[in-house]
């Protein structure tokens, strides 16, 4: 099929969306305001263009997908994470949206149809037939209404469904389209790979004498200064103060008499130090309520604005050494304080750490080079035929996935195609990439790649190309994912049309007292 013929049939489908979402709008009129959230009445988990989604449909879909997670084994605090409450409304608002478009396109259910349904219903069946007593008994069980309202409402969602399948309809895959899924899709490695990153050498690297590291700084004056101008944040102090603080407690929660209580307390000890002379701390350990400091007359030793709370940290750091703050009230309490001593800002000039950096960059070089030694030992090894899971054995993490590295450890990256962005395990090389699916077959990648600060050395384990044998035997399954692929995207695009052209307002805090209440 030609560009021209598929661009046409890609916009046709488009185009059909469009109209489905259009007749939509005008059916339900001007003014709509897209998605919204605000509070509504107690009775309703959400309105879609005016119609109520009742609060009990909400609790009971919640109810029964909480149950299938709890058979799994999933915390019921977890829930709430998982945003099960989110998928569970937007399925019913979904529902309701697609009811209201399939009313105003003219589609219904017939009689047939919904008789075909109810018939097959498993949970309507006894001894393999339907059981109308059964029937009757679960719409008043479990759905709580009437026979009437319960069958209107599974006729308005047959009638969502059948919308459903004719917006599916519409979509359509070339076989030129196929092929590209199969070329991209059948294009396969698998790699096994060990990583020598310099951080697992650090240790086995030996202090350097201090010769050795006056040696290493003559010869590596541009490398420490371009490290210093790059990391001066690294070596920035900030203005620091030895201070002393009195607390005197108060809950946040606390009323407005106790508050003011605490208060004018706070003011009479800062009135007793400023005015009557008294030593602070002295008096900090008379009545602070601070039980860390309150031992050591309030001191708090040098301490950076950073560590104290906001808006007493403002007030401390904009004193003179003997000054007294005003009383400040944080969630804690209430704060006075003193300080003792400040210490002003600092930049660390590059040869007052010209041997910390130089220490650094020594152990990193050597720890570079004996990362480069062992790598290209292995590199060695496995062109020789020799096996890199059986030489850097993986050793059991007990930190999860996510755990350091402590030493070179054969990975298996699984299987893995020529159309992913980021390698398993690996990340975003391209270079790496293109060079193992230049690969024709199975083999040791011929060089150390370096992958971050880290080398690499790699095998691939499994090669496969696309051919038009496989191709064959693949077409058909192919052709049914890409056509599903496709469909899922038309018909969230749909939902995604109604909902722009529709006013939908859901009712959080409903929402919210169902889930606490499960």
């Amino acid at each position: 099929m030609s560009n021209s013929s598929e661009n046409t049939r890609r916009y046709g489908s488009y185009f059909f969306i469009a109209a489905l979402a259009i007749l939509f709008a005008l059916q339900w009129g001007p003014g709509s305001q897209g998605c919204d959230t605000r509070i509504i009445d107690t009775e309703t988990a959400a309105t879609v263009n005016g119609k109520p989604i009742p609060l009990k449909d909400f609790a009971r879909s919640y109810s029964q997908q909480s149950d299938n997670f709890r058979r799994q084994g999933v915390p019921a605090e977890l829930m709430k994470q998982f945003g099960i409450h989110k998928q569970v409304i937007d399925q019913l608002v979904n529902t309701e949206l697609l009811s209201q478009a399939a009313e105003a396109r003219g589609l219904t259910t017939s009689d047939e149809d919904l008789r075909k349904v109810l018939k097959d219903a498993p949970a309507f069946q006894k001894d393999g037939k339907f059981n109308k007593e059964q029937y009757l008994e679960y719409v008043r069980q479990m759905e709580g209404t009437t026979e009437i309202h319960f069958e209107d409402k599974l006729r308005r969602q047959l009638a969502a469904q059948k919308l459903l399948e004719l917006v599916e309809s519409s979509v359509a895959v070339s076989d030129e389209e196929v092929k590209a899924k199969y070329l991209k899709e059948g294009d396969v490695a698998k790699l096994t790979f060990v990583r020598f990153s310099p951080a697992m050498y650090s240790e086995k690297v030996a202090v350097p004498k201090p010769a050795e590291l006056d040696a290493w700084i003559k010869a590596n004056e541009p490398a420490i200064a371009d490290y210093y101008e790059h990391n001066k944040f690294s070596f920035f102090l900030p203005e620091k103060a030895k201070a002393k603080q009195i607390l005197l407690k108060v809950a946040p929660d606390a009323d407005e008499a106790k508050k003011a209580e605490v208060k004018q307390r706070i003011e009479n000890v800062r009135k007793d130090i400023v005015d009557n002379k008294k030593d602070f701390s002295e008096v900090a350990r008379a009545v602070s309520e601070d039980l860390e400091t309150r031992e050591k007359g309030g001191d708090l030793g040098l301490v950076e604005r950073l560590q104290l709370p906001g808006a007493f940290a403002d007030m401390l750091f904009a004193l003179a050494p003997g000054e007294v703050t005003a009383p400040v009230e944080t969630p804690m309490g209430w704060f006075i304080g003193t300080v003792v001593e400040k210490k002003a800002p600092e930049q660390r000039a590059l040869e007052a750490v010209k041997k910390e950096i130089a220490g650094q960059l020594f152990v990193k070089e050597k720890a570079k080079a004996l990362a480069k030694a062992d790598a290209e030992k292995a590199l060695a090894e496995v062109k020789a035929g020799k096996k890199l899971s059986e030489l850097f054995p993986a050793a059991k993490s007990e930190g999860g996935q996510f755990a350091a590295e402590q030493k070179p450890e054969a990975k298996e990256t699984g299987e893995f195609n020529s159309s992913v962005e980021d390698l398993p395990m690996l990340g975003k090389e391209p270079a790496l990439k293109k060079t193992i699916f230049e690969l024709k077959a199975a083999a040791p990648l011929d060089q150390i790649v370096p992958v971050g600060d880290a080398l690499v050395v790699a095998v691939v384990d499994e090669r496969k190309q696309p051919n038009d044998a496989d191709f064959a035997t693949q077409k058909e399954q192919l052709k049914t994912e890409a056509v599903k692929g496709k469909q899922f995207e038309v018909r969230e695009g749909f939902l995604k049309a109604l909902k722009q052209v529709g006013t939908v307002v859901t009712n959080d805090l409903a929402i919210d007292k169902v889930i606490g209440e499960s």
